[in-house]
């Protein structure tokens, strides 16, 4: 192989050719390729052109119903026209008119004008376009007030807990629409965020998800959240026991009269629990006659809102009448 490019290279006509000759052959290459280009770019060819469609509507008004806003379109013309055609970036905005006006049709001549107002150039034209004629139809605006619903999934690390409940920031949002669509809209999502192994506070910015319709308008595009985790401690507590429904007049006695409980808090709130925070009740009443047992089994009704669990050492205790 090499020696088959050092044998190519050591006959290479061009280093035998004279300056003269080579320049008449430069400038013929040229000359050839120009002509070339000019006679392929005279021809006519075809291109696709995406086209956005804006609705220019009054204020106080609404579109009804679904509206196209992209359409693909066939461009044809000279390849010089579609040259300075394809400089242009992004779709091809075109802009609908419907002000002043409350029962209209956007026809496929009248948008096929319209787009060829936009071109570059007069020498194009559109050749096919994928639309059909849609009514212009408008409706009064109007406007609801919505909660907002977050769509945030947290997961803390292990260990860890959350202590604020998530917050928005404003929780709702307004809608303006006709009001058809408001009557189907209750509340309004925030676009997809997933948040994981949370260990302290987290914020920011989360969009709320566009209506994907001309017809629908918010009043924001997002919001801010908040969320905080810390970490959870396990403490003891040495609670008394309060017996309930026991016979009217009756003396007893109970064993033990204070049980020990279990309690995960999060780690600001250690050291700030008491036992009078906490409510252990024995429900004499639960025991039925001919089968009575002097074991009376306890349950928490009361504690903090700030415990995450609470379990209790010992599951009964003994009842003992006196008589």
């Amino acid at each position: 192989m090499l020696s088959s490019l050092r044998k190519w290279i050591s006959n290479n006509p061009w280093k035998k050719m004279a300056d003269t000759d080579r320049q008449v052959f430069a400038i013929c290459v040229t000359a050839a390729f120009v002509f070339w280009l000019i006679l392929n770019l005279s021809q006519d060819y075809t291109v696709d052109r995406e086209v956005k469609l804006d609705y220019l509507v009054d204020p106080e008004r609404v579109l009804v119903g679904s509206m196209p806003e992209n359409i693909e379109t066939d461009v044809t013309g000279t390849g010089w026209a579609l040259i300075w055609e394809g400089i242009r970036p992004g779709p091809l905005p075109v802009e609908i008119d419907v002000r002043q006006q409350t029962d209209n049709r956007l026809t496929r001549a009248e948008l096929e004008q319209q787009i060829q107002r936009r071109l570059s150039s007069g020498a194009l034209s559109v050749s096919y376009m994928e639309f059909e004629s849609v009514p212009l139809l408008t409706t009064p605006l109007e406007g609801k007030r919505v909660p907002i619903i977050p769509n945030i999934d947290v997961t803390v690390a292990p260990g860890y807990i959350l202590t604020d409940s998530l917050q928005l920031s404003p929780d709702s949002v307004t809608i303006n629409a006709g009001q058809d669509d408001l009557e189907e809209i209750n509340s309004w999502p925030t676009e997809p965020l997933t948040i994981e192994n949370l260990t302290s506070d987290a914020g920011g910015d989360i969009a709320l998800q566009p209506s994907g319709a001309t017809t629908i308008k918010l009043s924001r595009n997002e919001v801010r959240y908040s969320l905080r985790a810390e970490p959870f401690i396990q403490t003891n507590l040495l609670v008394p026991v309060e017996v309930i429904n026991s016979p009217l007049g009756a003396s007893y006695e109970i064993t033990p009269r204070a049980v020990n409980i279990t309690v995960n808090v999060p780690q600001s709130v250690y050291g700030r629990l008491r036992p009078s925070d906490f409510r252990i009740v024995a429900d004499v009443g639960n025991q039925r006659d001919g089968s009575f047992s002097p074991n009376v089994a306890l349950q928490i009704v009361d504690q903090p809102a700030s415990v995450i669990s609470a379990y209790l050492d010992r599951q009964v205790v003994t009842y003992y009448a006196i008589r």
